[in-house]
């Protein structure tokens, strides 16, 4: 069950940066596995996705695609499977880990399960699931065990 809600200021409206959404993606594996009949690709084996400044890390990472052969769910698992992106205004970048990573095109939602961890700065927050809605700039974390929350002020 999730523990509440939270906006981190610092984080809020700055996830990634927008032109990223319109660059191409270039994914390298050890081996690859597309099926037309499912519109499922796994990859596996020091998988890379990279798009714009986004760089994915993982083990193994599934995508199904829609029609149009856009990703509308990614799975990555890893050991962790590791994320990083800059953001938008200058603001640094973002990165996430987690044993289990979600990315859902249709809601625009990034969930981590599993020794989640983001990183913004010297700002983090971490949990066994965080569940992050870029459409409406908050996050979402519990899960078993305790949310952990730390949030540096700014320097004058």
């Amino acid at each position: 069950m999730l523990l509440g809600c939270l906006a981190l200021s610092g984080w809020t409206s700055a996830w990634a940066l927008k032109d990223d959404a319109k660059q191409p993606v270039l994914i390298e594996a050890d081996d690859v596995e597309v099926r037309e009949s499912d519109s499922t690709s796994v990859y596996v084996g020091n998988v890379q996705v990279d798009q714009g400044s986004m760089r994915l890390l993982a083990d193994h990472v599934t995508v199904y695609h829609r029609k149009d052969r856009q990703p509308r769910l990614i799975i990555a698992l890893g050991k962790p499977a590791k994320y990083k992106q800059l953001l938008d205004d200058k603001q640094g970048e973002v990165q996430a880990f987690a044993k289990r990573m979600e990315y859902d095109a249709d809601k625009d939602e990034l969930t981590l399960i599993g020794d989640g961890l983001l990183i913004q700065g010297s700002d983090r927050l971490s949990g066994e699931r965080i569940v992050y809605d870029r459409a409406k700039a908050q996050f979402r974390a519990g899960g078993s065990g305790r949310v952990k929350i730390t949030i540096t002020p700014e320097k004058q």
